[in-house]
């Protein structure tokens, strides 16, 4: 039986999808655009839900109908949906608010203001490993906590979007060390591999 790979990138306005196969020869490829909201100067979202999933669902029944090949020969699938996004969810995995954006969403500029007096330039690289900027997510989990406190609450993880997509798939919650390290610093425990699903 033939394999096949199928792997989808979901964008800040579009998803793009690609079906190879063993010798990585593209049997078939798809796309479909999506907007971004700004309600509010420096405010980016999307909406888990009827972007990143409906997307997710729609370029892979896009991917089977144009290649016409059985879904049970798909040997792998990859997502990958932007960065350093910040989704609360609760414990049926439903986003609790829309999606706040990586770098792009400068909402939480007191919050990073506040860390840094808090914890001072030096400690604040320690704890990050870097100086603080609009791509971490520990900022953006505190302006839920400071700004939507029911929201905060309610959560029962902080996800980025692959881990959200990689969670409708398989119940798991699952974050890549990179983007752990990189964005949820302090949050992530490099040691033991875990991270900090609501920290107080």
């Amino acid at each position: 039986m033939a394999r096949y790979y199928m792997g989808i990138d979901t964008g800040t306005f579009e998803t793009k999808g690609v079906l190879v196969n063993e010798t990585f020869e593209v049997i078939a490829e798809a796309d479909v655009k999506h907007g971004m909201e700004n309600p509010k100067p420096n405010f980016f979202e999307h909406d888990a839900e009827s972007v990143w999933w409906a997307d997710f669902c729609r370029v892979s029944r896009l991917l089977l109908e144009e290649s016409g090949i059985d879904p049970g020969e798909i040997a792998g699938v990859g997502s990958d949906v932007l960065g350093c996004d910040c989704l609360p969810v609760d414990e049926e995995c439903r986003p609790l608010r829309k999606a706040i954006l990586y770098g792009i969403d400068a909402r939480a500029s007191e919050e990073i203001a506040f860390l840094n007096k808090h914890y001072g330039e030096k400690r604040v690289k320690e704890l990050f490993g870097h100086p603080l900027c609009s791509d971490d997510i520990a900022p953006k989990i505190l302006w839920i906590k400071n700004h939507e406190p029911n929201v905060y609450e309610k959560t029962f993880k902080f996800l980025t979007g692959s881990s959200y997509i990689t969670a409708k798939l398989t119940g798991r919650y699952v974050i890549d060390q990179f983007l752990a390290k990189s964005s949820f610093s302090p949050l992530y425990d490099e040691k033991e591999c875990s991270l900090f699903c609501r920290p107080d």
